[in-house]
């Protein structure tokens, strides 16, 4: 099931330890970049670590929350995906790829709960 919205999203990556939130108001000038740098070189210190999600809640001059590094690891993507590996997302077009024209009735109806998974990408977007 793909999220409703971007804040749903946001809730799983704090929920699964993915997200840190900067309450304080920061400048999105050098601020914010700066805030992302340090955090990232910290990260880069521990193996296999590219740091957290960074959710600065009160950019300076704005009214929205700013998310950065949502998708900067393999474990987000996955959380993003809704999958235990990015390889089923591989298989899942691979498998759409392959389809061939289904020759008889019970080809058409074996072929159903792929065109219905391929009809809710279109609602998703």
């Amino acid at each position: 099931m793909a999220y409703a919205d971007l804040r749903e999203f946001v809730r799983k990556l704090e929920k699964e330890g993915e997200l840190k939130r900067i309450r304080a108001e920061v400048d999105p000038v050098l601020e914010i970049a700066e805030v992302t740098q340090r955090v990232a070189r910290a990260a880069g210190r521990q193996p296999n670590s590219v740091g957290p999600a960074l959710l600065f809640e009160k950019p300076k001059g704005s009214r929205h929350p700013l998310l950065i590094n949502a998708f900067g690891s393999v474990r987000r993507m996955e959380l993003a995906f809704e999958v235990n590996g990015l390889g089923e997302i591989a298989e899942r077009i691979q498998g759409f790829l392959k389809m061939e024209t289904p020759q008889g009735f019970f080809d058409k109806v074996k072929m159903l709960p792929k065109l219905a998974e391929l009809g809710s990408f279109s609602r998703r977007a």
